[in-house]
């Protein structure tokens, strides 16, 4: 007996397996089918766009094409910018949109179904099978994050707009602010909306250099210089800066000698390298950051005063995430979104866990929260899309521990919060090493140790993505490294 493709095959199952959204709207607009593709652009459950109508996104859209099939009742095809959720800011992003109407027996508009492809995604197959049929030679470019900020709190949404308004001028900004507030993406927003936005912002860490290295690295040097230095010599970090944006993050780990010829520098506006007569003239716009109060260290004489007059100029504080927890679970699906496409998997959090994540301090701010999210995606299983449960001690580890006291007193004092569940977890995910264990959990190797032993963990630890557990055959002492 013959039986038709649609008795075999329901149509909605070969909608969902395109590689391009669809959606389906009745005459007024209504969602009436989306395709898994689109579900997974906007991490919106398919019984939530049911409830919605097509203009519920029209503060992200540019051009409406519902609206145009049925002004004309025709196919209409058009480029559409729209926002990514759930930045405030952006990115803007821009798809191709074909919308087609179906009609009823009297000629009236009963449906418009909509496919849409990204552009940027399409660009990238061309260019991934160009290159796999040897048809186009692709250098590796430099690639540079665009700065993202995510906002939904009236502080940063001010901050914002104050950052956009004086990014057109050339004033010295110091950014103020705890340790992983998001420093340098709010310098990076101030770049790319400034004239030199066009060029790569020079970022420099100023705490990463030793104080013998710092000045090579930013001022360069002629060939010769002094021993060990590169023959041809070295362009400085400063002069790299001409034309765009340098960043001086924790400006305040400056050697006080270097904190003066940076200010000379400012004032001329030009360099010299280590080893040459000559002086070149920089222009670039500087914009620094710190984690401690500079008034403090001029009062310590740990700051120059004259530097620090010379940068506060407009001074921007980033306030920390306990102070805007309206920003924290938007936060917490944006680098969800993130690392489900990075990783190429799907997961969403429970509201249990987003209420978690909403009582919780966050000590670590933006750079916690980041931490947090890419570990509940890589420890969950990938069979579970949805994230039900926060392991215990993932966000109690280190809150009310005094700064430092245990890692000092060899853990004398000890936390509690910080799990036997939660060191076997962390051990597990970074394969027994337990350097890389302490850094990950944000405790000193010495502080770790003495963990371990105080739980008794004497063999490798393992994770299926629920629990971590002990491997009983490996009992054997493992090489520390």
């Amino acid at each position: 007996m013959f039986t038709s493709l649609e008795d075999e095959l329901p149509l909605s199952l070969i909608l969902d397996n395109i590689d391009a959204g669809i959606a389906i709207y009745d005459a007024n607009g209504n969602f009436r089918f989306v395709n898994t593709k689109l579900i997974a652009w906007r991490n919106t459950p398919r019984q939530e766009y049911i409830k919605m109508n097509v203009h519920d996104f029209s503060d992200v859209l540019d051009v409406c094409v519902f609206d145009l099939v049925c002004q004309t009742k025709e196919r209409v095809c058009r480029l559409q910018y729209y926002k990514s959720y759930p930045a405030i800011d952006g990115p803007t992003k821009i798809r191709v949109v074909t919308g087609t109407p179906i009609f009823d027996e009297q000629g009236h508009i009963k449906y418009v179904i909509s496919v849409m492809q990204d552009v940027q995604s399409f660009e990238s197959l061309v260019q991934s099978l160009l290159t796999q049929n040897k048809m186009l030679t692709v250098r590796d470019p430099q690639t540079v994050e665009k700065a993202e900020i995510i906002a939904k709190s009236s502080e940063i949404k001010q901050l914002m707009q104050i950052a956009a308004s004086v990014a057109k001028l050339d004033s010295t900004v110091v950014l103020t602010g705890e340790s992983g507030s998001g420093k340098e993406v709010f310098a990076r927003y101030i770049h790319e909306k400034s004239n030199r936005g066009g060029k790569a912002m020079i970022s420099v860490n100023c705490a990463a250099f030793p104080e013998s290295l710092i000045e090579a690295e930013l001022f360069g040097y002629e060939k010769g210089s002094f021993t060990g230095a590169n023959q041809s010599g070295k362009v400085g970090l400063i002069e790299a800066a001409d034309g765009s944006t340098l960043f001086l993050d924790e400006i305040n780990s400056l050697p006080l000698s270097i904190q003066g010829k940076i200010l000379r520098v400012l004032d001329e506006k030009c360099i010299q390298r280590i080893g040459s007569v000559k002086t070149k003239k920089v222009d670039f716009r500087l914009v620094t950051a710190t984690n401690q109060d500079l008034t403090k260290l001029v009062e310590l004489g740990k700051f120059r005063e004259d530097l620090f007059y010379r940068i506060h100029v407009i001074p921007l504080r980033i306030p920390p995430i306990r102070e805007r927890k309206e920003d924290i679970v938007p936060l917490c699906l944006h680098f969800l979104h993130y690392f489900c496409e990075k990783y190429h998997i799907k997961k969403s959090f429970s509201d249990k866990v987003l209420q978690e994540v909403s009582n919780y301090s966050w000590p670590g701010n933006v750079r916690e929260i980041r931490n947090f999210v890419e570990r509940m995606v890589v420890m969950t299983p990938p069979s579970s899309e949805i994230i039900w449960n926060v392991p215990k001690g993932i966000l109690h580890m280190d809150t009310d521990r005094p700064k430092q006291e245990s890692e000092q007193t060899g853990g004398r004092k000890t936390d509690q919060r910080l799990s036997r569940e939660a060191i076997m977890a962390a051990l597990a995910l970074c394969n027994n090493h337990r350097s890389k264990t302490a850094e990950y959990l944000g405790v000193s190797r010495r502080y770790l140790q003495y963990k371990i032993k105080e739980y008794h963990i004497q063999s490798r630890c393992h994770y299926d993505g629920g629990t971590a557990w002990v491997d009983v055959n490996s009992m054997k002492q493992e090489t520390e490294t």
